[in-house]
């Protein structure tokens, strides 16, 4: 119960009407124990969040659909991370973690600093991620 309370997939899995919820386990495929496990920590009340778990915890909170991590994934890498500002950025978008995306545009000072948090890949970024780097650059000059 206490898993269903934390995350909407979990509660549809094992309290809704589908199949699995009858069953005395289910297979979770295609995830990191590990993560899983500081995911589940973190839902437990755990500090499990550090610098090298807090992507695998945000990745199961979006996976799972659990509030509750991703709250406090986003207030670590608001308060506490040493890392990157371009990890802490690529974070805030992929997650929709719009205080620490927020947080991380008004520290950019320079073209320099914006042009390190361009990705590989541009369509990592949407064109509203673009149009606010755009400005921030532009208003930089």
């Amino acid at each position: 119960m206490y898993l269903a309370h934390h995350s909407s997939y979990f509660k549809t899995l094992l309290l809704g009407k589908l199949s699995e919820s009858e069953k005395s386990i289910i297979e979770l495929n295609n995830i990191d124990p590990e993560d899983l496990q500081k995911f589940l920590e973190v839902l437990y009340g755990e500090s499990a969040i550090d610098d090298y778990t807090v992507e695998g915890i945000l990745k199961m909170g979006d996976m799972y659909d659990a509030k509750t991590a991703i709250r406090r994934c986003e207030e670590f890498l608001l308060e506490k991370s040493k890392n990157s500002m371009k990890i802490k950025f690529t974070c805030a978008v992929r997650y929709k973690l719009d205080a620490l995306k927020k947080k991380c545009l008004s520290e950019l000072k320079t073209t320099a600093e914006i042009r390190e948090l361009v990705p590989e890949n541009a369509h990592d970024f949407g064109p509203d991620v673009w149009k606010e780097l755009f400005l921030k650059a532009y208003s930089a000059l």
